[in-house]
């Protein structure tokens, strides 16, 4: 576990807005519980996030967890030119495999860059899917080959829950069903990111990772210490969402929005310093739903689902995410394309 990952050691101050989620209980999902799948239609129309409780899975998944954490720090830890080997910009395959370092993508701190570095490694990889089996990467990550693979198999039998859950909440025909497009056996450009954000004296007070939507459906975000903020759409203060043990911080991305024609929220975030704090070196890690490389982004409507605008461009999945990587790696941010990073209009 790395040695900064504890919140015990982290005393939150009282006077910061707190972000207050709802709490959706996996077990009754899975149940078929109405009162939950309300709860989690709520959640994913007001804020596009929430907190997932996991205790029906905790001998399941928390060892798995701990061991992410562990290849984590391994991993960060590799001399900078042997993680440049394996350069996410240079391996192609829209950046879904591979290392990304400090400084790359626009960001908050001095001279508009990022704080942080990734490593990223595909579900087409761990799963051996689209002839993806020998995908390029360091020895490490194959002593965690097993833990990487029960950790792909429950965030996408978990999500088949939460699809399968927001499709009958929103009246979607069988052949809409979210689930449809996320089939854990398909390939896809689903990632496990890793993440661990540089340490930063108080005077500099950058945020390290600029304020962004995610790019796919569904991010199931673990960390132990604070950082993560999100904002309210017509709000502009940002409000701290605390890490919580035995749940995952599921926000819900750009996919998502497309795919419901705008009904449900995908979530603006960015991860920051305590006020008047030197920023620590922060862990976190994330797997990253997305749809199928083919999926059509667009929903036909319903009672909840409006129908899309008619003059709207259609992208496919592919389209989408080749679009919005397209923006991540500029030195400006011009004001047409602001919108692409925070998923607010222009869609």
């Amino acid at each position: 576990m790395p040695n900064n990952a504890s919140t015990d050691t982290v005393e939150f101050p009282l006077d910061l807005p707190v972000a207050q989620l709802q709490t959706i209980q996996l077990g009754r999902l899975q149940a078929g519980d109405q009162d939950e799948a309300q709860r989690l239609l709520d959640a994913s129309r007001k804020d596009g996030v929430f907190y997932l409780n996991l205790a029906v899975a905790q001998a399941e998944i928390l060892p798995v967890l701990d061991s992410i954490y562990e290849l984590s720090e391994g991993l960060f830890d590799l001399p900078l030119e042997d993680k440049c080997l394996y350069d996410v910009d240079k391996l192609g395959n829209m950046k879904c495999n591979g290392y990304k370092p400090v400084g790359r993508n626009f960001g908050g701190l001095e001279g508009k860059r990022d704080g942080f570095e990734t490593y990223v490694i595909p579900k087409n990889g761990i799963l051996s899917l689209d002839n993806q089996l020998d995908f390029p990467r360091p020895p490490l990550i194959d002593q965690y080959m097993s833990t990487l693979r029960q950790f792909t198999n429950f965030v996408n039998t978990t999500s088949q829950t939460i699809f399968d859950t927001l499709s009958h909440s929103l009246e979607l025909p069988e052949t809409g069903n979210l689930k449809l497009f996320h089939r854990q056996s398909a390939p896809s450009p689903d990632i496990i990111r890793l993440l661990k954000y540089q340490s930063q004296p108080a005077e500099q007070r950058g945020v390290p990772h600029a304020a962004h939507t995610d790019m796919g459906t569904l991010t199931f975000l673990f960390t132990r210490q604070p950082g993560l903020q999100i904002q309210n759409p017509g709000e502009e203060v940002w409000r701290w969402v605390l890490p919580r043990e035995g749940h995952a911080i599921v926000n819900l991305g750009d996919g998502l929005s497309l795919l419901t024609n705008g009904y449900l929220q995908s979530c603006v975030h960015r991860v920051g310093p305590l006020p008047d704090r030197a920023m620590p070196t922060r862990y976190s890690f994330a797997y990253m739903v997305r749809p199928e490389n083919q999926t059509v982004m667009a929903a036909p409507p319903t009672e909840c689902i409006p129908a899309r605008d008619p003059d709207a461009t259609v992208l496919t999945a592919q389209e989408w995410l080749e679009k919005k990587y397209s923006v991540l790696r500029l030195d400006a941010r011009p004001d047409d394309l602001v919108w692409m990073m925070t998923g607010q209009q222009g869609r």
